[in-house]
């Protein structure tokens, strides 16, 4: 794997598209100073998925855009394009040549390009990982990396040397697999809260469940029971419908002699009609003797009632009477007894 070109586009003071190309063996960039060597470097570690603004140099990541000078506007965007030669397959994907892209606006938006495809600054860096490149590694050699490569303190040659042998990379990936490992601890947890919670909500989801099926089952015989007796309704119904049908055609029969007994009633009528002027004579006299009568009956009446009372006077003078007859006879007798025992 080898670099091969290094595109520029608004990148710090390259403001117009600008190509480096890197030929076999070494390439050199000599310059006065302010000319922009540094920045070559810069772009280089920037593409590669620098974020700290410090390393490029600046206070804010924006600065790396192309900011303007007295004979040129600035430019909005900065876009820098990495080009490998992937001839021995050194980076896992099928082309011969990969392209890294990294592009920023003034907007703050980011974005990254694997190939002219969108992608994440993590798909890139594991796609470097392993291969000496990426943002922190010694693809960019500073002064102070090579203090830091001569160094008597062990750690700091030790993250070169891990980094150049390619532990890095499993380095990362058990930070991440502990990182998840962790996340995954905390989401168990959570989910054993749920789990409590949701079972809770189980138990009185199925208490009402139950209750649901009750209701359903007392309802479907509710249901049941009302058409048994809409059907005994229906037929109790019918019946009295046959009843009654069979009552209009017996009144239909019936109606001709109503209707001939209503001529015969409307005759008679008449004809008492005119029997009641003399009824009325004949009911006046009668009326006449009932009150003769009446006042007969009365005066009976009291009479009887004279000698009821007569008769009950009598009654009970003839009751004292026998009353005191008894008296004697059992006085009497009871003398007899008397002398009887005596003698």
């Amino acid at each position: 794997m080898r670099l091969t070109k290094l595109d520029l586009h608004g990148f710090k003071s390259f403001a117009d598209e600008t190509q480096i190309l890197f030929e076999p063996g070494v390439t050199a960039i000599v310059g006065p100073n302010g000319c922009g060597k540094s920045n070559v470097s810069d772009a280089v570690r920037w593409v590669l998925g620098e974020q700290r603004a410090r390393l490029m140099r600046g206070a804010k990541m924006d600065e790396v855009i192309f900011q303007g000078s007295s004979a040129r506007r600035a430019v909005n965007v900065a876009e820098v394009s990495l080009h490998f030669s992937n001839d021995e397959g050194i980076l896992p994907l099928p082309f011969k040549e990969v392209v890294i892209t990294r592009r920023l606006s003034r907007s703050g938006d980011s974005d990254y390009f694997l190939n002219r495809a969108p992608c994440r600054l993590r798909d890139i860096s594991d796609l470097l990982r392993g291969t000496g490149l990426g943002g922190g590694t010694g693809v960019v050699i500073e002064s102070r990396m090579i203090d830091a490569l001569l160094s008597d303190r062990p750690d700091e040659r030790r993250e070169l040397f891990e980094e150049a042998a390619g532990v890095g990379l499993y380095r990362d990936r058990r930070r991440t697999t502990e990182r998840r490992l962790e996340e995954t601890t905390g989401d168990l947890q959570r989910l054993d809260d749920l789990i409590n919670e949701v079972s809770s909500q189980v138990r009185s989801l199925a208490r009402q469940r139950r209750r649901a099926e009750r209701h359903a089952e007392i309802m479907a015989r509710r249901f049941t029971v009302e058409l048994a007796l809409a059907a005994r309704s229906m037929d109790a119904w019918r019946e009295e419908l046959a009843r009654l049908e069979a009552r209009v055609a017996e009144l239909r029969e019936q109606l001709p002699a109503a209707e001939r007994c209503t001529l015969d009633a409307e005759a008679a009528r008449d004809a008492a009609h005119g029997a009641r002027a003399a009824s009325e004579a004949r009911r006046n006299e009668l009326s006449r003797l009932v009150n003769a009568q009446r006042e007969e009956a009365s005066r009976i009446r009291g009479e009887m009632a004279v000698a009821q009372e007569r008769q009950r006077n009598a009654t009970s003078r003839r009751e004292r009477a026998e009353a005191e007859a008894m008296a004697g006879e059992e006085a009497g007798t009871r003398i007899a007894s008397d002398r009887a025992s005596a003698a």
